[in-house]
């Protein structure tokens, strides 16, 4: 039996926590190839999912800084991959490790292994949604402690199934689990998505908690969003996100940053450009301007944000 790491991208949002907390349950539930399996996090907790996990009092996945290299003789450290594939995205050290599964909904870039493994990739709204499929799949069906965390983590992936990442398995998905736990969907995504301190975050933390790392035409990017139901607080204190996002991409040594101040209820983004930036400008049609652009419609990084990038470059 090998003890198998279970977890999603860096800076995680609620679908990388929430994926990786169930999808380690089911599989222990179901003795998956008679391995264990525990769910890790590669950094802090959203606020939502901390209160949704602490409410159903499970404890926090453990933080993973990196994978060592195995001692001499040992097997490598065994990992599931969570909603993402990209080594950029992912712990330090993966290259230490042998990738077994990966349950993802996104785009597949600079990924190899050196053995086969289990992949589910589906283009639907959330990796939650392929995790509740899975539960199908496997003949289980999700306790109302699942259901409440994969249903939580669909809405806020999917602003609430507003975003043109939604399928329609991902509406049946949340209105089956709805069901189940007697809510309606969409109110119980917002209640969730209210629980977060929005009032209380930094700059640092608008630019810092929802980012990946992309690598287009030869430079590093950063793509970012920080979402709202009122972007006018974000909007008064542009000089200090700017500033708090040429600190973050000196950090992490990218060429250019991208920050998306999505409103859900304005239905619609910010977007502020800093450093090397001329693939997002041409992959957007923007041009970099002190107070950034309002993009009408663009909720997705993923969909609406990072993929024309990459396709026009």
């Amino acid at each position: 039996m090998s003890h198998v790491l279970v977890f999603g991208h860096q800076n995680p949002d609620n679908d990388a926590i929430m994926s990786a907390v169930v999808l380690a349950q089911l599989l222990n539930q179901v003795e998956y190839l008679g391995n264990e399996y525990e769910a890790c996090a590669l950094g802090p907790l959203p606020a939502e999912s901390a209160k949704l996990l602490a409410e159903a009092g499970l404890p926090a996945p453990r933080l993973l800084d990196a994978i060592e290299p195995a001692e001499e003789g040992a097997d490598p450290q065994q990992v599931v991959l969570t909603d993402h594939n990209e080594p950029g995205q992912s712990v330090a050290g993966l290259g230490n490790a042998q990738v077994i599964g990966v349950v993802d909904h996104h785009r597949f870039g600079d990924f190899t292994t050196a053995a086969p493994l289990h992949i589910v990739a589906l283009p639907w709204g959330s990796s939650c949604s392929i995790v509740a499929k899975l539960f199908e799949v496997l003949g289980q069906k999700p306790t109302d402690t699942q259901a409440k965390l994969l249903l939580s983590a669909m809405m806020t992936d999917t602003l609430m199934l507003k975003s043109p990442t939604t399928t329609d398995v991902d509406r049946a998905t949340a209105a089956k689990l709805g069901e189940q736990l007697g809510v309606d969907p969409v109110k119980f995504g917002m209640e969730v998505f209210l629980s977060r301190p929005s009032g209380s975050f930094t700059p640092e933390q608008m630019v810092g908690n929802d980012i990946k790392l992309f690598e287009v035409a030869g430079t590093k990017l950063l793509i970012g969003q920080y979402e709202t139901v009122d972007k006018s607080r974000a909007l008064g204190m542009i000089p200090e996100i700017r500033e708090a996002m040429r600190a973050y991409q000196a950090e992490k040594g990218a060429d250019g940053i991208v920050l998306c101040v999505t409103d859900i209820m304005e239905e619609g983004s910010q977007v502020l450009l800093e450093g090397d930036t001329a693939a997002a400008q041409k992959g957007l049609g923007i041009e970099d301007v002190a107070e950034g652009v309002w993009m009408p419609g663009v909720l997705s990084r993923k969909k609406q944000v990072a993929a024309p990038i990459l396709a026009a470059n």
